[in-house]
């Protein structure tokens, strides 16, 4: 019984637990009824039947006393008046006689009935010698009335006393009787109405602790593994089964269990194969994730596919930067190659200017010391004569060595855009790279000032070499005009003179010249070296760029990928 009690739904057992209480309270109900009803019979029956039956029985004793009295009155009655009122009381009497039989009659039953006809054949027969009584008395015969007063109507009135008696005793008898019943009555009812309140309570307290237990013990059981859930322990077990509503509760949250566990074993098992570089991983379980469990798996996959996404965007990254450190190595190579050529054509340039430097000044000397012998020039004419000589061969040299001057000058300047141009590309190649390029644009900005500086240094120094030129055509022209003067100086020393004062102005000029040629080849120098410095730096860099790259592709070559286009 109890194994169906706990299929049942929980309405139907709380409708079993209400309608046990509902028959409980209708048996009580009945037979609080049906005993009330019984009792009411009884007492109803004493207050209709019996006590009015003694009531009455005991007015018509106390009537016929009345009548006895009045008959007596009536017989020995002194006056007119008294005998009137006397026989007026007795008719009364009679008339209330008569009226109490009638009611008496209405009372009784059948088994009463003996008792009725009894008392109303001897009434009849007492009125009878009652009214032969009051005859005699009206025709003076008061002797034989008396006699019949104290002889026939006293055994009547005994007769009826006792007929009234009887009534009396029958009634009173059953009155006991109905009260007795009655009182037996009320105590069954009170007894058996104790026994169903007994019964009831057992059954009712029964069927309670059955329904509660059927209730509570799978709601507890529920209650645990909720509270072990919420705490994340889903190693839970709910036994409860059946096919009421806990029941089905029951089988829901093993089903949620089932499936929470289906659902953190899958993504346990995705995020390990994440955190083991596999971005090609995807859920063995699909179909659990249903309602608001499926945003999580979109969110898993969203994950993956952008780690993928990335990783590849790192991978090609990695290979353009490793590509474009290798360029920039090269170029940086070249670059630091062809400033050590720089460096030492320079140096050559520079050794040369000195020389010419030396030659400027030595020239100037030999002009001033020209201007201060030119008052005894006609002596050494001849010597002169050969000096200028020299001096125009020198000048020729001097020519010479500009126009080399003028090359090297237009070599530099080459050299300077093409280190302009590689800066550029560096530059290019450092933006390609991104945030792993910002040191090497860094170096590359370097470059491209140090590759203006020299462009602006080579502007300088061939401007200055210009001068030069210019100069040493001067000097050369001054130089012929010199010599035809000198052929011509025995009639015109004043005027050689001041020639000579000229070639020592045009000599100081060169050597200023010159020296500012110097100070610019010396800058150029240190442009040179420097880019020589920073061409080595950034090849340097750029080799260190191309192992990290290296390092950068086989680090993403761990991770498993998706549309990879090369297998690391």
């Amino acid at each position: 019984m109890i194994n169906y009690i706990r299929n049942l739904k929980i309405r139907l057992k709380l409708y079993i637990l209400i309608g046990v209480a509902l028959v409980g309270m209708f048996i009580i109900g009945g037979m609080s009824f049906y005993l009330m009803g019984r009792m009411n019979e009884m007492t109803s029956d004493i207050s209709t039947s019996w006590l009015p039956s003694i009531d009455t029985a005991r007015d018509l004793t106390a009537t016929l006393s009345n009548i006895r009295l009045n008959e007596l009155g009536y017989l020995t009655a002194i006056s007119d008046e008294v005998e009137a009122s006397s026989l007026q009381y007795l008719q009364k009497e009679k008339e209330d006689m008569n009226t109490l039989l009638a009611t008496y009659e209405g009372l009784i039953d059948t088994e009463e009935r003996n008792f009725y006809e009894n008392a109303m054949n001897l009434w009849i027969q007492y009125n009878e010698a009652d009214e032969r009584m009051m005859t005699l008395v009206q025709q003076g015969h008061a002797d034989e009335a008396r006699a019949i007063l104290e002889g026939e109507c006293v055994g009547l009135y005994s007769s009826l006393n006792s007929a009234f008696n009887d009534i009396i005793a029958y009634n009173t008898e059953g009155s006991d009787a109905a009260t007795k019943e009655s009182l037996f009555l009320y105590r069954m009812a009170t007894c058996l109405m104790a026994v169903v309140i007994i019964i009831v309570i057992i059954v009712g307290v029964f069927f309670s602790f059955v329904v509660v237990r059927l209730i509570k013990a799978p709601i507890s059981e529920i209650e645990n593994a909720a509270v072990k859930m919420a705490a994340g322990d889903l190693d839970v077990n709910i036994s409860y089964t059946s096919e009421d509503e806990l029941g089905v509760l029951a089988e829901q949250v093993r089903k949620l269990i089932r499936k929470l566990q289906h659902i953190i074993d899958d993504e346990n098992k995705f995020l390990a194969k994440m955190a083991a570089g596999d971005l090609v991983v995807d859920s063995i379980c699909e179909e659990e994730y249903t309602g608001s469990f499926y945003p999580v798996l979109v969110s898993f996959r969203g994950i993956a596919e952008k780690l993928n996404d990335t990783m590849l965007q790192i991978s090609e990254s990695a290979s353009q930067v490793a590509s474009g450190s290798e360029q920039v190595s090269n170029g940086a190579q070249a670059l630091s190659q062809g400033a050590t050529e720089q460096a030492s054509s320079v140096e050559e340039l520079a050794a040369t200017i000195n020389e010419i430097s030396d030659k400027v000044n030595q020239n100037a000397d030999n002009a001033k010391q020209a201007n201060v012998k030119a008052g005894s020039v006609s002596t050494e004419m001849n010597a002169s004569n050969e000096k200028m000589q020299q001096m125009i061969q020198a000048m020729g040299d001097i020519s010479n060595c500009s126009n080399e001057i003028s090359k090297i000058i237009k070599t530099i300047e080459d050299i300077a855009f093409q280190t302009n141009i590689l800066a550029l590309n560096a530059a290019v190649e450092a933006a390609r790279a991104g945030a792993a390029g910002k040191g090497f644009a860094v170096v590359a900005d370097e470059v491209r000032n140090l590759a203006s500086k020299s462009a602006e240094a080579s502007k300088n120094t061939s401007v200055l070499i210009e001068n030069s030129l210019k100069a040493v055509e001067n000097g050369t022209q001054i130089v012929d005009e010199t010599a035809q003067s000198l052929l011509q100086a025995v009639h015109d020393v004043s005027e050689m003179t001041g020639i000579i004062g000229e070639i020592s102005e045009a000599s100081t000029a060169q050597a200023d010249s010159i020296s500012q040629i110097t100070m610019g080849i010396d800058q150029i120098s240190s442009v040179v070296q420097t880019n020589s410095a920073t061409a080595q730096e950034s090849a340097a860099a750029s080799e260190e760029l191309s192992s990290q790259s290296q390092l950068m592709k086989s680090l993403v070559g761990r991770f498993k990928l998706k549309n990879s286009p090369q297998t690391f």
